[in-house]
């Protein structure tokens, strides 16, 4: 390895020589005073240039430790969410409880006050929908349904009433029969 350096350093030798030989012949002239000068001049910019690298490279790293810190936190959010999706993915109707067309108007109609309530199961979702009803009542029978069947609405439509306090509901579950 050093035989191959050899004969590049030569050659760097000689390129060189005859800049250095000036270098050197000028130096010899400055008096002793002026060779201190420039020697200390000559190392202040040596240092002043080291100190800027190495200042430069610190920066740097610090930076880099922000991105990098950053896209971690950002995995990890990714991470979540992708758990989040696949758990809410699986989630499945109703399967441990199932829902009867009977027991859901037996339902509505103590918990909205309604003689005749419209429910509907068909394909595997139930619309109930109750023109006239108080706003209170209907999201009791919301919570109702949520904590008896551990059903949620896939889509809920409540529009006010004239009336103070009164609505109309209508909403569709997805059911297991």
């Amino acid at each position: 390895m050093i035989a191959n350096i050899k004969p590049h350093i030569e050659k760097l030798k000689t390129k060189f020589q005859p800049q250095l030989a000036k270098i050197y012949a000028w130096w010899n002239q400055l008096q002793s005073r002026e060779q201190r000068l420039v020697g200390g001049l000559g190392l202040f910019l040596v240092l002043s240039i080291l100190f800027l690298g190495i200042n430069g490279l610190i920066s740097y790293k610090s930076r880099v430790a922000e991105i990098v810190e950053s896209l971690n936190r950002y995995t990890v959010f990714a991470k979540q969410a992708a758990v989040n999706y696949k758990n809410i993915k699986s989630v499945e109707a109703n399967s441990f409880n199932s829902v009867s067309t009977e027991q859901i108007k037996g339902d509505v109609a103590q918990v909205l006050q309604t003689k005749e309530p419209n429910v509907l199961i068909q394909d595997g979702q139930m619309t109930i929908s109750v023109p006239n009803a108080e706003f209170t009542q209907v999201m009791t029978l919301l919570d109702q349904l949520r904590r008896s069947y551990a059903i949620f609405p896939s889509q809920l439509t409540i529009t006010r009433q004239s009336r103070s306090g009164f609505v109309s509901f209508s909403a569709t579950f997805w059911v297991k029969q």
